[in-house]
């Protein structure tokens, strides 16, 4: 499948001191909406597909949360709705955002913690970080 990608774009980014009587729990969501465009020449084999993913990523002494989205056309792949893609699929699509969570955390957390920052990995819509 070949993708052109626009710029992604970081909605949201929080690192939070936790709470220790307070309940959180860590949570994961990628969605997609199929977008229109108002070009009369963009190419009716194409699709455009808004992706984006909020975290909510649960420590033992901070909490990381945000949301990133990008804007993908999908070349020769008509998708109109979310079941229209397998997972590997979906997975490439939302890998850069996975990407920039990793990154973005690993500079982060070196910087609130002063120590070596934390190194997520995330693999098959699983989440498993470990300090680096």
């Amino acid at each position: 499948m070949k993708i052109e990608r626009h710029k992604p774009v970081v909605e949201s980014y929080h690192y939070d001191h936790r709470i220790p009587e307070q309940e959180y729990e860590t949570k994961l969501n990628v969605g997609f909406a199929p977008l229109q465009t108002s070009d009369p020449d963009y190419p009716k084999e194409n699709s455009i597909l808004g992706a984006r993913l909020e975290f909510n990523l649960i420590f033992k002494e901070y909490i990381l949360s945000g949301s990133i989205s990008q804007v993908n056309h999908l070349v020769n792949r008509k998708v109109e709705q979310q079941e229209d893609l397998t997972k590997e699929e979906i997975d490439e699509i939302v890998a850069p955002l996975f990407d920039i969570v990793e990154r973005i955390t690993y500079e982060v957390t070196e910087i609130a913690t002063d120590e070596p920052g934390l190194k997520l990995n995330f693999q098959s819509n699983a989440s498993q970080a470990e300090e680096v």
